[in-house]
Parts: C-alpha cells; structure tokens; sequence
C-alpha cells in the first residue's frame, strides 16, 4: 500500500515550505519535494513520447531518472569536485 503524507515543512532559512511529499511503501519511506521548471515545448513531447511508449509512468519518473543519471556522469567525470559540491549554474 502507497500512502502519500503532503506536511509542512521549515526551510533551511526559516521560512515555511509546502512543496513536501511523504510516500510511504511496505519497505521504505520517500520524502520528496515539488521543484517546477520551465521545459521547452519541443522537450515535453519528447519525453511524452517516451511515457507513451511505455518507458515511464509519467513525467516525474522520467524527470527524475534523467536527473539520476545526469549526476552519474558528474560522479564519473569528477568524483573529487562532486564531494566537495557542484556549483550553481556549473556547465
């Protein structure tokens, strides 16, 4: 069984944030948090064509594997510069 938990949550400056999610699973719990972004068109069809194809659920599940991998490539490219954090607007 999936129950979801939407809480308010403190940011780390103080401020209230409503954007978290608590899934909770048999064996784990996730907490997650809403993050918008602007997407060209053109991108969004793509990775709706992905969905319809049966790679992903939705668009979450496939932002989020992209995201993973994307940090993969850091890790592999610079391990020393990942652990000591990568920098804002890093290209």
């Amino acid at each position: 069984m999936v129950r979801m938990l939407y809480y308010n949550a403190m940011t780390s400056s103080g401020r209230k944030s409503t954007s978290f999610y608590e899934t909770k699973r048999s064996t784990y719990v996730s907490t997650t948090k809403v993050v918008s972004v602007k997407l060209p068109i053109a991108l969004i069809d793509k990775l709706d064509q992905l969905i319809n194809a049966g790679y992903f659920q939705n668009r979450s599940d496939a932002i989020r594997e992209a995201i993973r991998r994307l940090l993969s490539e850091y890790v592999s490219y610079n391990p020393r510069r990942f652990e000591t954090g990568l920098f804002p607007g890093m290209r």
